[in-house]
């Protein structure tokens, strides 16, 4: 009778394992096809992004808007909108600011519409460049292929009518409808509402572009064949596009800013020869044949007056290269400790101990040949950033496990400050898969973990931190980008629907308890905060001068897209801070953008 029960009980729990797995399965079909059907209604809407910048600049230049008016539905109409004015907002010595904002509450529909973009257009002598691009889709009212609600970044590059420089950058509203749905391509633009934007308005620019070739710089980004997955049993696919950067340093030290292109197939370094031309010197520096770079980074390790090279690396031993001082670099790796391989992607150079040696911290990612994250936003399961202490310049030592810093949350980007004015240099990283770390210098060699004491502490897709004094009170703020969660990323080909498939091909959800748990020690069982969390973008911080920072939410600094790196600089040269964000918001085909 036992025997016959426990037999009954084992066919129930396989029947009932076989009945969950199916049903996993078809949830999973399902998502794949529901991103599939997000990803091509996001590039047939970029299609017609681009048909539309150039109407708007054809209706410039023949005084028409018959072609604009057309990508209008019949039925077009923006209740309670108002007309967008621009108002001066305020200015920076011959530099105006304006604000586009809304004036009066008034209906809108076509005719209305058709006056302003009249008089958009009439205001302007010259346009020069016109772009759209999709800023924020959101995908729950979204129909794939046959409408969608998204917000739209507007780019303008031109001249107004006093003959000054100009450039707008607005975000819109646009409800979007296919008219020829489901089997033609007819989109139109049914209603639209403002949501922020400025013009820059002055009789210079602060950049001007320039044609590389025409410096004597002729690099071309090449990737790194290791982590080409048609080549390689890459894990986690999207590893092939996280690569490559640019370091500006005077190498040779005649006062002149050379440049270093990190490549992952051969590295470059140009001397800058002065009158804005470059030569291309790495075979001569003894540099040529790096390949695999994800970082180049200069630094006097030795304190002879020259910058040395570190090389960072991912899955490959780290280099380091000595500056001769006579314009060409030695390959010291191997006696300055770079002996160990690990999914190193970034690094920052800072003296913690106060010796008077620059010491390294190296960001580890995960091996994507071998797993990926195992938990969306609080993956514990990648490699250990190293903290590096410099012995006299005469070799790098390990001493993370002493000092508190071995994060193995799928670093992305480290910096280095010192926030709490003690003295000694703090540390911030950002997770790819988790949380910010603030680890404070105590001063006796070791860090403190205080992200949620210092009110810092989120878990989205970190991809870009920065120390910067935003307020000049003498205390250094904090901005942190991430993959702002609205853009719906993993409605890409690469999917979330892999990293489910290799969450439940393995098994990996009950091992994830210990993290869930942590998590909980630090959010308690609110997970509503979490969501909020996750899906706030980017933030500025603000020292309060006593260990805590407060974000500022009105900052319009939230909106930088897929932010893979930032930088605070003084842009024009006006004794304050501005703020520069790189991003890599892949909005058509995977590596359009990039």
């Amino acid at each position: 009778m036992g025997s016959r029960r426990g037999w009954r009980l084992g066919i129930s729990l396989c029947l009932g394992v076989g009945m969950a797995a199916w049903l996993m399965s078809r949830w999973i079909g399902g998502l794949d096809a529901e991103h599939k059907r997000f990803y091509e209604t996001g590039k047939m809407i970029n299609s017609f992004l681009s048909e539309y910048a150039g109407a708007l600049k054809k209706a410039h230049a023949d005084g028409d808007l018959a072609a604009l008016a057309s990508l209008y539905a019949a039925d077009y109409a923006s209740p309670g909108r108002g007309q967008w004015r621009l108002e001066e907002s305020q200015g920076i010595e011959d530099i105006g600011v304006l604000e586009l904002i809304s004036q009066g509450d008034q209906d809108f529909d076509t005719a209305d519409l058709m006056s302003e973009l009249d008089l958009y257009l009439a205001g302007l002598t010259k346009v020069k460049r016109v772009k759209y691009k999709i800023d924020l889709m959101d995908i729950e009212r979204t129909v794939p292929g046959y409408e969608a609600v998204l917000t739209i970044k507007f780019i303008l590059d031109g001249a107004d009518q006093q003959g000054g420089l100009l450039q707008d950058r607005y975000f819109f509203r646009w409800h979007v409808v296919n008219e020829a749905a489901p089997d033609g391509f007819d989109w139109k633009i049914k209603s639209d509402e403002l949501v922020e934007g400025v013009r820059v308005v002055g009789d210079r620019r602060s950049f001007a572009d320039v044609e590389p070739a025409s410096i004597g710089i002729d690099y071309e980004h090449e990737r790194d064949p290791h982590l080409d997955p048609s080549q390689a049993d890459m894990r986690f696919q999207m590893m092939q596009f996280a690569f490559g950067g640019v370091s500006a340093v005077d190498y040779d030290a005649d006062d002149r800013p050379d440049l270093f292109f990190a490549d992952g197939t051969r590295s470059r370094l140009y001397r800058n020869e002065g009158n804005r031309q470059f030569k291309d010197v790495t075979e001569a520096a003894g540099l040529d044949g790096i390949g695999q770079a994800s970082v180049g980074l200069f630094g006097d390790m030795d304190n002879d007056g020259y910058e040395d090279l570190i090389i960072v690396r991912y899955m490959a031993t780290c280099l380091f290269f000595h500056n001769r001082g006579d314009g060409t670099f030695e390959d010291r790796s191997q006696e300055m400790g770079f002996h160990f391989v690990a999914p190193n992607v970034s690094a920052t150079l800072l003296d913690y101990d106060r010796d008077g040696y620059l010491d390294l911290y190296l960001g580890a990612y995960g091996n994507a040949f071998e797993q990926i994250p195992r938990l969306f936003f609080f993956a514990l399961n990648g490699e250990a950033s190293r903290l590096l202490r410099n012995d006299g310049g005469r070799q790098f030592v390990d001493v993370t496990e002493r000092r508190g810093t071995g994060d193995t949350g799928w670093t992305l980007p480290v910096a280095a400050g010192d926030y709490d004015g003690n003295g000694y240099p703090d540390l911030i990283s950002a997770n790819d898969f988790g949380r910010k770390n603030l680890y404070r210098n105590n001063g006796d060699g070791t860090f403190s973990e205080v992200a949620k004491d210092a009110g810092v502490l989120d878990f989205s897709a970190g991809m870009g931190v920065a120390f910067g004094d935003i307020n000049d009170d003498g205390h250094l703020d904090i901005y942190t980008a991430n993959v702002n969660s609205n853009q719906r990323w993993y409605g890409e080909q690469v999917t979330i629907t892999s990293y489910l498939r290799n969450v439940v091909a393995t098994r990996w959800a009950l091992l994830d308890l210990g993290e869930y748990l942590k998590m909980y020690d630090l959010i308690g069982s609110d997970w509503v905060e979490l969501g909020k969390i996750v899906g706030e973008g980017h933030s500025l911080f603000q020292n309060e001068a006593d260990g805590t920072f407060k974000e500022l939410k009105d900052s319009h600094t939230n909106r930088a897209g897929w932010g893979w790196s930032v930088a605070f600089l003084d842009a024009d040269n006006d004794a304050d801070l501005d703020l520069y964000a790189a991003n890599g918001w892949i909005s058509n085909d995977p590596t359009s953008d990039l």
